[in-house]
């Protein structure tokens, strides 16, 4: 950024967009002002030793004294991590053995279609002609299609190959941050868990709509929670 001449920015991110936004916020440099995810690192080492235990088969309980928000977050982590994510476990050990997604459209297709259910219920109801929000049939096609022609397939999958951070563990992010929680992404992060994962929360906002690609299917309340985040920030040095 420094290179290309800003001198003052913020950082948002979503998915692998929020692992490199927690990062960037850790590493603060003087040039970024703040940070937002709509998928934060908050997870606390604890909860996610006792989430490792659960990928390993040995089922050690969550930790004791959660609330009720921190434990249905971690009763949708537990999930996700036992029956959600094969295909992450797959690039991130064996990612040049997908010859498939090269050689088939459809396999490519059928495998970015299996995302959590939440994403592949609303995909599911956009094919069948009620698109949800801005999630529609055509959207889901050209992403596939861009894939497709780019055979960027297995090459994008190297980067859970690479990648040695947990997806949801705290970053150690310093730098004014802002979260925005949306009832259907991967899981909901507590307010108190944000709290301790950003000592500097200056917006937490939990909204009604919107799911894993909320920038995708909601722009409009995606970009009304950005500048709401980031407008204490406006006429900061």
């Amino acid at each position: 950024m420094r290179r290309l001449g800003y001198t003052r920015y913020v950082a948002q991110g979503g998915d692998w967009g929020a692992q490199i936004t927690d990062v960037m916020g850790a590493k603060a440099p003087p040039e970024l002002v703040g940070i937002h995810s709509n998928m934060p690192g908050t997870v606390p080492p604890a909860v996610a030793k006792a989430l490792a235990s659960n990928i390993l088969g040995a089922g050690d309980p969550p930790p004791t004294g959660l609330s009720g928000d921190e434990q249905r977050a971690y009763d949708r982590l537990s999930f996700l991590f036992t029956k959600g994510i094969g295909y992450a476990l797959e690039m991130g050990l064996r990612p040049q053995t997908l010859y498939g997604l090269a050689d088939s459209p459809v396999a490519l297709a059928a495998w970015m279609l299996d995302h959590d259910a939440y994403s592949r219920d609303d995909i599911a109801q956009a094919f069948e002609g009620d698109p949800v929000g801005s999630l529609t049939r055509d959207e889901v096609l050209d992403n596939i299609t861009l894939t497709w022609v780019t055979n960027t397939g297995i090459s994008s999958g190297r980067l859970y190959w690479e990648n040695k951070l947990g997806f949801f563990d705290i970053k150690g992010a310093s730098v004014p941050a802002a979260v925005s929680v949306f009832p259907r992404e991967l899981y909901q992060a507590p307010r108190s868990w944000s709290e301790k994962a950003y000592p500097n929360l200056i917006y937490f906002n939990e909204v009604d709509r919107g799911n894993h690609f909320a920038a995708w299917q909601e722009p409009e309340l995606f970009t009304t929670e950005l500048r709401a985040a980031f407008r204490s920030l406006r006429n900061t040095p």
